[in-house]
């Protein structure tokens, strides 16, 4: 089993280069046909994934009879393959072989408590990059200090895990940060004019110093917060892919990631206008905006609006959900990879309320206990396998 992996990792380090015969090609499309698994690790290695990381790095992380074994065969028997090879080759064999065959040998354990054994995944922290105007980056962690003060951009200070800009009323040029948040991450902001906005893992706020001219405006990229100061002389607009939402005074939840090609404006409280580029709502409490960006379809429902803003309270908070959507969500807060073994999986239907700071294993187990699913744990990647 061992060395038809190490094959396969060749024919992929082969097509990485161009360097395929046509007997090689059918036989590595022979391989990604065999299951949606393999599409999938090819996917992986294909875009330059995590998973392409430094063999030294996976030996040090799985057991030492594997390695014993998996070293054996990693020797190429008189070819000359270079370094990179052994890169490309380690990722597809500790991933299939090292993770995924120690759980076919493991006498059916239960997959998260033996996952558990190899590594720890712990939840997201307070963190983020804060992009200055001047090109400059700051690193930000869960700590109280002044990060700018100067004549130009005013003081900018993180108090209290949240960033807040006290910036002078006389800033006349518009001047723009960003705050970006990686995965395994979040982060408040209040704004010049006290808007307090919280940041999910894997968000990009662009925003100005100040807000001059007559109306303020933001862009995000993730999903976000916002609790608006209100301002009857300038109203507050967000920008996020294919939608506009206009406010007055009012908290709503923003969510927009590019993997999702979907936007999504959910009204907490107070009123706010969305507009598409063929629509133009206005939104009350606990109703949601619902936008299939490429389809540019707007629809609007009634919701329970306190379910889309649960992460800001420590919690996840699912109604019906597809697992997918679930386990993407859990992906950027933990800072994790996920297979799926049989893309079926994806659109298996889940509800429940878990903590968002408890370690991954609890939240697993929720879910495995609907006996729908099971999952493998090895260590920042999670396979899922429908039962």
């Amino acid at each position: 089993m061992t060395k038809k992996y190490i094959r396969i990792a060749e024919l992929i380090y082969k097509d990485k280069i161009g360097n395929l015969t046509e007997q090689e090609k059918y036989e590595l499309l022979a391989w990604l046909e065999e299951s949606d698994f393999n599409r999938q690790i090819f996917d992986e290695l294909a875009k330059g994934s995590s998973l392409s990381r430094s063999y030294d790095e996976y030996r040090n992380i799985h057991r030492e009879q594997v390695w014993n074994a998996i070293e054996k065969q990693i020797v190429p028997q008189g070819r000359q393959l270079s370094l990179r090879w052994v890169g490309y080759a380690a990722s597809v064999i500790i991933l299939v072989v090292a993770g995924w065959f120690i759980f076919q040998m493991s006498d059916n354990k239960n997959v998260v408590q033996e996952g558990k054994k190899v590594a720890r995944i712990t939840p997201g922290t307070q963190k983020a990059i804060l992009y200055l105007d001047n090109g400059e980056q700051v690193v930000l962690a869960d700590n109280n200090t002044v990060v700018v003060e100067d004549s130009l951009s005013g003081r900018i200070e993180q108090v209290d895990k949240s960033l807040v800009y006290q910036t002078e009323s006389t800033v006349k040029e518009e001047r723009l940060n960003v705050l970006e948040i990686p995965n395994g991450g979040e982060f408040q902001v209040t704004l010049a004019d006290g808007t307090k906005v919280c940041l999910n893992a894997g968000t990009k706020l662009t925003y100005p110093i100040a807000f001059v001219g007559k109306e303020r405006r933001v862009r995000l990229e993730g999903e976000g917060y916002f609790e608006v100061k209100r301002d009857e002389n300038k109203p507050f607009i967000v920008e996020i892919k294919g939608m506009e939402v206009k406010v007055l005074g009012t908290s709503f939840n923003l969510r927009s990631f590019a993997a999702d090609n979907r936007s999504t404006a959910t009204l907490i409280s107070g009123k706010i206008e969305v507009k598409t580029s063929s629509r133009r709502v206005e939104l009350s409490p606990n109703q949601q905006a619902d936008l299939w960006v490429g389809e540019n379809k707007l629809d609007v429902r009634e919701v329970d609006a306190a379910v889309y803003s649960a992460w800001t309270k420590g919690r996840f908070v699912f109604r019906r959900e597809r697992l997918e959507t679930i386990l993407d969500d859990m992906s950027r807060w933990y800072n994790v990879t996920v297979f799926y073994e049989q893309s079926s999986a994806k659109d298996i239907l889940f509800s429940g309320i878990m903590e968002r700071y408890a370690d991954i294993s609890k939240t697993l187990e929720m879910l495995e206990k609907t006996g729908k699913v099971s999952f493998i744990i090895d260590e920042q990647k999670i396979i899922v396998r429908a039962k």
